[in-house]
């Protein structure tokens, strides 16, 4: 597993999908982007440094394996992540892990 998959142990969730009452620091992983212009493909995960530490109901919404509410898009839980991305970034940055 590398550092930054590594680094996600003990972090808070940074993409925080607002309608979750409670991001558990237990459950969080770092969750890779599903964006194919982070790497994403066909059996493939994308690079390392796009991804977000996020808790298992967020990754989950994000990942489509659980329901998002009615009125919320799939558009407005991709930007979401991505600013959960923005976040996490800083903290791989702080951490010395990416530049």
């Amino acid at each position: 597993m590398s550092k930054i998959r590594n680094s996600a142990r003990g972090e808070q969730c940074t993409v925080r999908y607002w309608w979750i009452n409670y991001h558990n620091p237990e459950t969080v992983v770092f969750a890779h982007s599903n964006k194919q212009k982070h790497g994403k493909g066909m059996g493939l995960k994308a690079k390392d440094e796009f991804g977000a530490y996020a808790c298992y109901r967020c990754h989950a919404i994000y990942d489509g394996l659980e329901s998002r509410p009615k009125d919320i898009t799939k558009a407005y839980v991709d930007e979401m992540f991505e600013k959960g991305m923005e976040r996490t970034r800083e903290i791989l940055i702080q951490k010395g892990l990416i530049k």
